[in-house]
């Protein structure tokens, strides 16, 4: 029987302690010694990474810092943004119950391991991750980071009922309470916030609901992508393939990147070119969205989005066109 393969983890996990690793005063060289980490994940988001590899280094942050609470302390210093289109989602999303419901659906950009959930109980709401083989330190840091990001969001100091985690006590009570200004209980069946229900429903006070609507559509396809993971490498590109990625991206430039207009810029017939790019085993819409997924990458690590700024780098007329466009893909 075929081995299935290990959820994988991608760099975001990795970059995230790296973010934080200045304001902690966290000596970078000694965390990574001996990580088994891909070229690449110290520097570029979405690179595929062993979990295993993404568990030794944030074991290996914990013990060379010293502090059982380096969860927390991540939690505290990570700017917005930090978390790339999963921030930029939930401070756009029009609640907290929707920012929750959101990165649940888009977590696995950072890893793909232990599940997240959302129910209603009565009076109550629950957001619960289970992961039977879960780190501490990221337990802590997932339900710090989930509190702080909602007050932040609402400007409303957003006071949990309960915070349970799965782990035993690692540190002071007066730490967590400190955070969470809320009990917190240890030792549980599962890593649990609870929330009265009715915070489900408080309104985030920087929301767009059009550029979220074009950022979860992007977000989707990076999801797609990265779910391709585990699939056969592609063939190498061809000479032809890398041309119109780049006749794409300046056609995106001017704002008309259909296949008319790559065509004009690769001098054939539109139908010229359908052909000669599935004989490469690709087509303009896949390329197309390949390139703008790029595009939005590279937007997002230099700039606060915008909906009319984001739709303009992708190249469409309007905020609208973009998300009416996304969504048939």
């Amino acid at each position: 029987m075929r081995k299935e393969p290990a959820p994988p983890a991608f760099s975001d996990f990795i970059l995230l302690l790296i973010s934080a690793a200045p304001k902690l005063g966290l000596p970078l060289d000694a965390v990574l010694r001996g990580a088994a980490l891909p070229p690449g994940a110290l520097s570029q988001r979405g690179v595929p990474i062993p979990l295993s590899a993404a568990r030794y280094v944030w074991s290996s942050a914990e013990r060379v810092s010293g502090d059982p609470l380096l969860g927390l302390r991540v939690a505290e210093t990570l700017d917005v943004g930090t978390l790339d289109i999963l921030d930029y989602l939930s401070r756009n999303s029009e609640s907290f119950g929707a920012a929750l419901s959101r990165f649940i659906r888009f977590a696995p950009l950072l890893a793909d391991s232990g599940e997240l959930s959302l129910s209603v109980d009565g009076a109550r709401a629950r957001f619960r991750h289970v992961a039977p083989n879960g780190l501490p330190a990221v337990s802590e840091l997932l339900a710090g980071m989930t509190v702080l990001r909602a007050r932040t969001f609402s400007g409303e100091h957003v006071r949990p009922l309960a915070v349970r985690f799965r782990h035993h006590r690692r540190g002071s009570t007066g730490a967590y309470e400190q955070i969470f200004d809320a009990p917190v209980e240890f030792g549980a069946p599962c890593d649990e916030l609870v929330f009265r229900r009715e915070h489900l429903e408080m309104p985030f006070r920087s929301a767009d609901p059009r550029l979220c609507e074009i950022l979860e559509e992007l977000a989707q396809l990076r999801l797609q992508q990265q779910r391709r993971v585990d699939a056969p490498p592609p063939a190498a590109p061809s000479g032809f393939v890398d041309e119109v990625r780049h006749a794409l991206r300046e056609c995106i430039a001017e704002g008309n990147p259909n296949i008319d207009q790559v065509a004009v810029r690769m001098g054939v017939s539109p139908r010229t070119l359908q052909r000669q790019l599935r004989e490469q085993g690709t087509s303009h819409r896949a390329l197309l969205a390949e390139t703008r997924a790029a595009l939005v990458d590279r937007y997002l690590t230099i700039a606060t989005p915008s909906r009319h700024a984001l739709a303009t780098e992708l190249g469409y007329a309007s905020a609208r066109s973009a998300s009416r466009a996304l969504r048939r893909r």
